[in-house]
């Protein structure tokens, strides 16, 4: 060791002059190289300012330094002067081992970790660190930000204008510190020291479990520190009633949203019942006015019919004979049941004005007429009932062309298994067929397929060439393009018009645009139909519902 600090002297003699800080100096006779680890090491080289700043190139001109003053071999001269040269061995032997330790990174961390002018102290959350924050905290976590494992990344602790992302930025740093700090610098035991190897490995696990206590009591004062920080922080108690302040006002802006909903609907619900009351009042009027000119009407026939009695009654029923006057009564009550208002004043306005022969003849007429119609109503229904039993006796009612037709395709349509088979039947050919034909039940339509399936092979067919024939005459000419799969016809007064492609695109569309929860759906749906009625657009859907259950069913 001496050797070496020799030859490092000697190389450097010219730098001992380059102003190194002599500031800490250390009275010899007090160094012990025993109690290396009590001694502070910088202080020794002569770098108690700089400490833990300085470079390897300071530590190294230092140390040639100090061996140039104090070597032994330049302390010979003094032996004689009361035994000095003791204490110069030993004061250089310190600068030997502080070199040392101070040259080696690995020692060095660990003598720094452990820097004895480091104070550690934390400041408590008080008045006076809340009012002098950052005078109080600013120096603290300058000296603590040595520890980082990113020295040049520390944030700064900033100052009163500082940002909320700034403060949130400094907190989170430091809340999540990587320190490099660690305390094997002061393990109690030398495992090299030990005679066995599980003497060392014993040696070795206590220093680990000191270690690590401290380790976690470094991290317990710096969580201290930071949470002091935070609570005495200003910027964060301005920041939090910011924030509390805009939750207060979102919380307002809620309440008045949600009042005002319920204002205007309350509004809505006032303007509906006003309407409301309005259209029952509107509705209660027209009832009575309604009632009113029911009632006038009522006692202007009455008063007609009085005044027709008895101008019959004055001119004696216009009977020709005492024995005609009973059936003359009769034929006038007849009168008084069957004529309107305004044929009442008009027969008794001419009765008054003719004579009594001609009021005979003009009530003779009216009786006449009276008689005639009477006898042509009784006729009609008599013919009317003749015709429906000659049809219930050949085993129902009569069909048209455009009916069997309809029934042909319904049958194909709703096919065996369908439920409610007959009735969905006899509800497409009355939904389909002219305006005019009387309704079908589902016992008619079960007659006319069991007579249809008695039909020979030839007579049908001669049906079907006909009806090819018929259709091709009064459909197919300037008809557009048909949809291919058993397009849906509309039937007006008995002309049959099938469904376009374009019909057939504008009524899918509408169907998977409108949903079935739509209010009066099919009224909104035929209105982007404008060629179709409500009732064609139900029966084309339902024609194709039934098709694809058809189609399934055989698969």
């Amino acid at each position: 060791v001496c050797r070496r600090g020799t030859e490092e002297a000697g190389d450097d003699s010219s730098e001992s002059s380059d102003g190194e800080e002599e500031e800490g100096e250390v009275n010899p006779l007090l160094l012990d190289p025993t109690q290396w680890k009590d001694q502070d090491h910088y202080v020794i080289l002569g770098l108690g300012k700089s400490r833990y700043q300085a470079t390897q190139e300071d530590i190294r001109k230092a140390y040639r330094q100090k061996v140039l003053q104090h070597h032994p071999d330049k302390q010979q001269g003094s032996a004689g002067n009361g035994g000095g040269v003791d204490s110069d061995d030993a004061h250089f032997k310190c600068i030997q081992i502080a070199y040392d330790i101070l040259s080696d990174k690995k020692h060095r961390r660990a003598f720094d970790s452990v820097d004895p002018t480091f104070s550690g102290d934390v400041p408590p959350v008080s008045d006076h660190s809340r009012e002098h924050f950052f005078e109080v905290f600013g120096p603290v976590f300058k000296e603590n930000a040595r520890w980082s494992m990113k020295p040049g990344s520390v944030p700064s602790l900033g100052d009163e204008n500082s940002s909320l992302k700034q403060v949130e930025a400094f907190y989170n740093f430091w809340y999540d510190l990587k320190s490099w700090r660690e305390f094997s610098y002061l393990d109690e035991e030398n495992p090299q020291k030990a005679e066995s190897r599980e003497e060392r490995r014993w040696l070795e696990k206590q220093n680990k479990v000191s270690r690590q206590k401290k380790k976690k009591e470094e991290s317990v004062r710096i969580r201290t520190l930071v949470d002091n920080a935070y609570t005495s922080d200003p910027r964060v108690r301005r920041f939090k009633e910011s924030e509390k302040a805009e939750r207060e006002a979102k919380r307002r802006a809620r309440e008045e949203a949600v009042l005002q909903r319920e204002k205007e609907q309350k509004m809505k619900l006032e303007e509906e019942r006003i309407l409301k009351e309005k259209e029952e009042e509107e509705a209660r009027t027209q009832a009575m006015l309604a009632k009113k000119e029911k009632d006038a009407i009522k006692k202007a026939l009455k008063r007609e019919r009085k005044t027709f009695r008895a101008t019959c009654r004055q001119n004696g029923f216009y009977a020709s004979s005492e024995d005609d006057v009973t059936s003359k009564m009769a034929d006038m009550e007849r009168l008084c049941e069957a004529l309107s208002l305004e044929m009442l004043k008009e027969v008794n306005e001419k009765l008054s004005k003719l004579p009594v022969d001609e009021a005979g003849n003009l009530f003779a007429q009216r009786v006449a007429a009276l008689k005639k119609q009477e006898a042509e109503e009784k006729a009609s229904a008599e013919k009317r009932a003749s015709q429906e039993a000659q049809s219930r006796s050949v085993g129902g009612v009569q069909w048209r062309r455009e009916e069997v037709q309809l029934l042909v395709k319904a049958v194909t349509l709703y096919p065996a298994g369908t439920v409610k088979r007959w009735e969905t039947i006899a509800l497409f050919v009355n939904t389909h067929s002219p305006k005019d034909c009387p309704e079908k039940g589902p016992r008619d339509v079960i007659s006319k397929v069991k007579a249809m399936q008695k039909v020979s092979n030839a007579e049908k067919e001669q049906e079907n060439k006909m009806a090819f024939s018929r259709f091709r005459e009064e459909h197919l000419k300037g008809a557009t393009q048909v949809v291919e799969a058993a397009p849906t016809q509309c039937y007006d007064d008995g002309v049959v018009v099938p469904w376009t492609t374009e019909e057939q695109k504008l009524l899918e569309k509408a169907l998977r645009t409108i949903p079935q929860s739509t209010p009066s759906r099919w009224d909104r749906i035929a209105g982007e139909v404008p060629s179709r009625t409500k009732q064609e657009c139900i029966a084309r859907f339902k024609e194709l519902v039934a098709k694809v259950k058809a189609q399934k069913e055989k698969k």
